[in-house]
């Protein structure tokens, strides 16, 4: 998915992913929104780290460009059923919320499911033409993290190409070397660390990639990080080293290969 680096109106950047199959147009209207928008900005910056949280602004906008489309076009259906929102005393005060608060409210309001839910019945479901733009992006990896997650070495080599710092934490505090190690994705994990990632970052609980090779069971990748200058003394926020994870999950092959670099509980 491609993004974009919009230049805010108090002199801050921002870097936002392109919503898919939106019109240049269109598209351009609402960075120029953005870029004068300062506060819906940096609220937007606020999820950057955060894809699922970005992923459910990119859907809600790509569903509100939908129906605002059809309002433009004169649809009367669609503007019958929006009348209908307006007048529904439950949904009117949510719909007044967003129009006041903007992206903060709609975020707020998208994570409440139920309420999507009543939502999604009264607009009598999703589009069907909507479906495909919805399902990318819902399926494409959204930041340098969640490629690393899935295993997308094309989508992890794409971001490395755009410079994207590799040891960026998201909102869990976890590095892209983080989730590939813990997702067992070798390839990626060996691609990071050939790229310069950095093998003693931590999380929010100061666990490193070693804890969680080790935690896991990833033999093949704790010898990898061994062999790039890991620490088997380093320990985490609760005093634990790798040893002691291992152990803890009685990872046999971990433990032994830990013990033979001289590790200790």
């Amino acid at each position: 998915m491609a993004s974009q680096t919009l230049n805010i109106s108090d002199g801050t950047k921002i870097e936002i992913a392109r919503l898919p199959d939106i019109d240049d147009a269109t598209w351009a209207e609402v960075t120029e929104y953005l870029e004068g928008n300062p506060e819906i900005a940096k609220n937007l910056r606020r999820f950057a780290s955060n894809p699922e949280a970005m992923r459910g602004w990119l859907q809600t906008q790509a569903i509100a460009e939908h129906y605002s489309t059809k309002l433009a076009s004169g649809d009367t259906p669609v503007q019958d059923r929006i009348r209908a929102l307006e007048r529904d005393p439950e949904l009117a005060p949510v719909l007044e919320d967003i129009k006041r608060n903007g992206l903060e409210a709609a975020m707020a309001h998208y994570q409440d499911e139920e309420l999507m839910v009543k939502f999604s019945r009264k607009m009598l479901g999703v589009p069907q033409e909507l479906e495909p733009t919805l399902r990318k992006i819902e399926e494409t990896p959204l930041t340098l993290q969640e490629a690393a997650k899935h295993g997308d070495l094309a989508a992890v080599q794409e971001f490395l190409s755009k410079n994207r710092p590799l040891d960026a934490q998201d909102h869990r505090g976890i590095t892209a070397l983080g989730y590939a190690i813990g997702a067992n994705r070798i390839a990626v994990a060996k691609l990071l660390l050939d790229s310069r990632a950095n093998p003693f970052a931590v999380d929010a609980s100061g666990n490193s990639g070693l804890h969680y090779a080790a935690g896991y069971g990833r033999r093949e990748l704790v010898e990898y990080l061994l062999k790039v200058g890991t620490s088997v003394h380093q320990c985490n926020a609760e005093g634990l080293t790798p040893l002691a994870v291992a152990t803890k999950n009685n990872q046999a092959a971990t433990i032994q290969l830990l013990k033979a670099q001289g590790a200790s509980a």
